[in-house]
């Protein structure tokens, strides 16, 4: 099962805080994959934002229904969507995570570690996180990305809103993988799986430390 992942963040430098979040499907209707979004309401958060966030994110918070929420609450959304897709999958299965941006997955760590649920750890253990940066982020993927944001222009998500970023992390990653596929001749093996990523030691070190026991 493979999940298009993007956040939006309150800095780059200074203790990145989660603003939204958004995961999308392979948009094939069989992989049975709703969209996921959410915003946080947080006054703090918000005004913890960068003045680029200011600038370009929180403008385009409330346009989605109900997805505004305190950050409490945005953690145990996302805990529920992930875990109701872990309970999908079959014996062996992961559930591909892809993203563009280390921080995409840092930020959903934290929120699924903070969201309380017991079963958090076990839905880690269940996803596969592959940024995909290398892929969607060349030239076929960012011509498929930019002429999505081009046809968001006078839509209520633009670039910069997570929503929006997912899809067209979508569409980037399905027209590079399928350059790819055409240039080796072999469509059916490029187009479905995702490279692994490889964890450098201190995200490792991340992730062994939200598995292992308080």
């Amino acid at each position: 099962m493979i999940v298009f992942l993007d956040t939006e963040f309150t800095d780059l430098v200074v203790e990145p805080r989660l603003l939204s979040i958004a995961m999308v499907g392979s948009d094939d209707s069989r992989d049975g994959v709703s969209d996921f979004y959410a915003e946080v309401s947080d006054l703090p958060r918000l005004r913890a934002a960068s003045w680029y966030a200011l600038d370009v994110v929180l403008p385009q918070f409330g346009q989605v229904p109900d997805a505004a929420c305190r950050y409490a609450v945005l953690c145990r959304r996302l805990a529920d969507y992930l875990s109701a897709l872990v309970a999908g999958l079959r014996p062996g299965e992961s559930v591909e995570l892809l993203f563009e941006y280390h921080l995409d997955w840092t930020l959903l760590l934290l929120a699924l570690q903070d969201s309380g649920t017991p079963r958090w750890a076990a839905t880690l253990r269940r996803l596969r996180p592959c940024n995909v940066y290398s892929i969607a982020g060349g030239a076929v993927g960012k011509q498929a990305a930019l002429a999505y944001f081009q046809s968001q222009r006078l839509a209520a998500l633009g670039r910069h809103h997570a929503l929006c970023d997912a899809r067209a992390l979508r569409l980037a990653w399905q027209a590079a993988s399928h350059s790819v596929a055409q240039a080796s001749g072999d469509l059916s093996q490029h187009a479905v799986a995702p490279p692994a990523l490889a964890l450098n030691s201190g995200r490792q070190s991340m992730v062994n430390a939200l598995l292992s026991p308080a």
